[in-house]
């Protein structure tokens, strides 16, 4: 028997907690990790750009932490993201552009709320609660009214043993993904920073602005070899049900039937998670929150390039990049060959990597076609279900 019942019903939502005024986030590895809402997505929590707190700011915020499998949402900016606190992250703190679901009632599974928050219906619930506001907010009365259906714990149980086996899948296929991109900015880096290209050897260097170069490089400013033009406001209620990704500046947020740029292009965060850069496969999207890359030069090249950079806020209300500082940046252009030479070694990886995302969004698809139908009842689990664990192949 499924019922309907409210988050307040089966849980307790705790704020994350904002640095205090004056404080910074640090890079070095501390014991204190720092989630942020750009962390929390599709389930997990990633942290694969980690920041940490200084023992000094941890003390002013030790009471704002999280365990691990604490269910953990967004609540400004990308609302409704929903993950899971992993192992290593337990006891890291908070942002307090999330909360956490803890004290949860013994008729509700962990697992399955974040299964059901992840829901469709879930997500509108949520997006609807913080629209309206200038900057939106979904603020924790309004979360502790979202509406779930709750079955027996004996068949959330059955659920959530099914969908999880969708989660390794894509789980591994991102690990995949993660090694791609790290190959392939250990080539970058062995080329274009060490100066190891083939043929290094018998190059020639000279003095340029940027130190020692190879004879036949060019320094030039960023703004001589590309333009960083402005995405289009799109809110989510005007999007179209499509396939063309909707980039903002912590990534994909959508879906659209219309393009406004063709791929593969680059996309480069303006506000909000400021100087984010996110290559495209295919047409997409991007919003007024963002630049997309305008170039004659390698798109590879300077994909990777412009993860390397060094972009500056601007000082005024709401923080966004200053186009002019990033296009006065030093730009290192190479020879046609050697750019060509690296273009035939990146292609082939972010392809496969293309390949592992297109499987990713068949198995999620694929989820989010199963999750409505499980929860609903229509479709009856038995335990012969669940040890097929194997046969689930997303492709």
């Amino acid at each position: 028997m499924f019922r309907t019942v409210r988050i307040k019903d089966i849980a307790q939502i705790k704020s994350g907690k904002r640095l205090p005024k004056g404080d910074d986030l640090v890079t070095t590895p501390t014991t204190h990790p720092y989630i942020r809402g750009r962390d929390i997505k599709n389930g997990r929590i990633t942290f694969n750009a980690p920041v940490y707190l200084s023992e000094k700011t941890f003390e002013k915020i030790k009471r704002y932490t999280v365990n691990a499998g604490d269910v953990c949402v967004t609540i400004v900016g990308n609302i409704g993201d929903v993950g899971e606190v992993p192992v290593f992250l337990d006891k890291a703190n908070l942002t307090e552009n999330a909360v956490k679901l803890v004290n949860l009632s013994h008729k509700c599974d962990r697992l399955f709320l974040k299964y059901s928050l992840l829901r469709r219906e879930a997500q509108h619930q949520m997006k609807s609660y913080a629209a309206g506001a200038a900057q939106p907010k979904l603020g924790i009365y309004k979360l502790n009214e979202i509406e779930i259906l709750l079955p027996g714990i004996a068949e959330q149980k059955k659920i959530v043993a099914i969908l999880s086996q969708y989660d390794d899948l894509v789980e591994n296929n991102t690990r995949r993904i993660q090694i791609l991109d790290e190959t392939a900015q250990r080539i970058y880096r062995e080329w274009f920073v060490n100066f190891r290209f083939p043929g290094h050897a018998k190059v020639k260097f000279i003095d340029s602005a940027m130190g020692k170069v190879p004879a036949g490089w060019m320094v030039k400013r960023l703004g001589d070899v590309l333009e960083l033009a402005y995405g289009k406001a799109l809110k989510s209620e005007d999007r179209k049900n499509g396939d063309v990704p909707v980039y903002g500046s912590s990534g994909i947020i959508g879906y659209h039937n219309r393009r406004l740029v063709d791929g593969p292009g680059i996309i480069v965060g303006r506000k909000g998670n400021v100087g984010s850069v996110f290559w495209s496969d295919t047409n997409f999207f991007p919003i007024d929150t963002v630049f997309y890359v305008l170039t004659e030069l390698n798109l590879s090249y300077i994909y990777y390039h412009l993860q390397s950079m060094n972009f500056i806020n601007n000082d005024a209300a709401v923080p966004g990049l200053n186009r002019n500082q990033a296009y006065s940046l030093p730009c290192l252009v190479p020879e046609k060959g050697i750019l060509d030479s690296f273009q035939g070694i990146i292609m082939p990886i972010l392809n496969h990597r293309r390949l592992l995302s297109l499987k990713n969004d068949n198995l999620r698809n694929t989820w989010e076609t199963l999750l409505p139908r499980l929860l609903s009842g229509d479709v009856v689990i038995s335990e012969k279900d669940i040890a097929m664990r194997e046969q689930v192949d997303g492709t």
